[in-house]
């Protein structure tokens, strides 16, 4: 039985009519999956979300959506999974599942994998989560999960990747990272997972923006290594963010990473850029395994692009796809060119929903086909501290990644890199099957 279509869904809450091509919306445009202008919590009752409030556990308008993932399962239970990081003191939780529940006209999130995870976030606890601000989902059924172990500006735990089989919603891998590895500043903020040969096969590579370094963890050994280049420093010119009128400071390093696919027997390589900056880079993982490193492994692209830029991901066809701050624009290049704005394509420019782009997922769905995830927000207000509660400030949105979507990010190629996709286009059907059942108002009672 094919899965019922996300899109589809959302239309029917909104009462919209369906017509016999509605099967193609959304393969040519972005559409909102979840919207808030607050976040809200799951909680079994309203005393308990009013005492969170009074104690200034829960700060209503201060929570900030920074990721997303999608799990789609065969049983279809499709889950819909997003990460709040504690930067700032007032979230009650730092990952959580988005449910359809409502709550004053915002989407829910139920605290994952339980709410006590995330309530003693001063407290090194074993089984914790003190702020989280992306995360994986890979091939294997496996969410991980990179904790920075800090709660606002102090760190309070060790940073620590785990791995949560999404089937039993257990920890299956928990690794802390050495103190050697880390320092103080040090906030861990992307996790890209490396799977190989098998399930088992696997290495984490894990951001640090305020150290400037990448941490390499081995899973099946059980160890992990730092390596750090000038490559991953951000550039003081770059450390002015400037969205629609809004301006902040914000010199962060290393931060987007993506993986060109997995093919058995050939090696990979690993983009990186620092959100402050304007190049992109890559390097070879099978040189980041090797525990040691020279300047000589890291290379860097000639061309610039025009802005900052934070997340990024990469398709089976070679296709990157990333947001641009200052440009307020959602775009993709083809990485058998070179970098720079020439071979650069806008794929959507909408100034009220493209604006900071932090969270960006290629994501494979159950009927082979490609689709992005997204997460957008008025991040601008949150670190001016002008947010209002009011307007749409969160969004998740989705797109189909289609043959013209592919061809319109190659049809901007003018100069070849050298390096070529190793898939080819593949299926561009599917849809967005999450949990088809309506909207409840109000709480969700367990």
């Amino acid at each position: 039985m094919r899965f019922v279509d996300f899109l589809t869904l959302i239309l029917i809450f909104y009462n919209i009519c369906l017509t016999s091509g509605i099967q193609y919306f959304g393969d040519d445009n972005f559409i909102p999956i979840f919207e808030w202008s607050q976040l809200e919590f799951e909680y079994d009752s309203a005393i308990e979300r009013k005492h969170d409030i009074e104690d200034g556990f829960f700060v209503p308008g201060v929570p900030a959506i920074i990721d997303v993932d999608v799990y789609y399962s065969s049983n279809k239970t499709n889950r819909l999974f997003v990460t709040i990081p504690r930067f700032q003191y007032g979230s009650p939780a730092t990952l959580g599942e988005v449910t359809f529940d409502i709550y004053r006209g915002n989407y829910i999130i139920r605290p994952y994998p339980s709410w006590s995870w995330h309530r003693n976030p001063t407290q090194c606890l074993w089984n914790r989560l003190i702020s989280v601000y992306r995360i994986q989902i890979d091939e294997c059924g496996r969410m991980w999960v990179l904790d920075t172990g800090r709660y606002g500006e102090h760190l309070i735990c060790p940073p620590q990747i785990l791995a949560f089989d999404l089937k039993t919603n257990k920890v299956i891998y928990r690794y802390e990272i050495p103190r050697d590895q880390y320092e103080s500043r040090s906030i861990f903020v992307t996790p890209v997972v490396d799977v190989r040969e098998s399930c088992q096969d696997v290495f984490v590579y894990a951001a640090d923006c305020q150290t400037y370094a990448i941490i390499v963890y081995d899973v099946k050994r059980g160890e992990s290594w730092q390596i750090i280049d000038k490559t991953m420093y951000p550039y003081p010119n770059f450390g002015t963010f400037d969205i629609l009128g809004d301006s902040f400071d914000l010199m962060d390093g290393i931060l987007g990473m993506a993986l060109t696919p997995f093919v058995p027997g050939r090696d990979r390589k690993l983009f990186f850029h620092a959100m402050s900056s304007d190049t992109e880079n890559w390097v070879y993982t099978s040189d980041l395994r090797k525990q040691k490193s020279t300047p000589e492994i890291f290379h860097v692209y000639r061309g610039k692009r025009s802005s900052q830029s934070a997340a990024e991901a990469m398709d089976r066809n070679g296709i990157m796809y990333f947001g641009l701050m200052s440009d307020v624009t959602f775009n993709c290049w083809d990485t058998s060119t070179e970098y720079g704005s020439p071979n650069i394509e806008v794929v959507d420019n909408n100034r009220t929903t493209m604006q900071f782009v932090s969270g960006v997922k290629v994501i494979k769905n159950m009927n082979g086909g490609q689709e992005l995830f997204i997460v957008t927000s008025r991040f601008q207000k949150v670190a001016t501290e002008t947010i209002t509660p009011t307007e749409i400030n969160f969004r998740v949105l989705a797109r189909r990644i289609n043959k013209y979507l592919v061809e319109r990010c190659r049809s901007s190629s003018s100069t070849s890199s050298g390096f070529h996709p190793v898939n080819v286009l593949g299926s561009s059907g599917g849809s967005y099957g999450l949990i088809p059942r309506p909207p409840k108002i109000g709480y969700r009672v367990k």
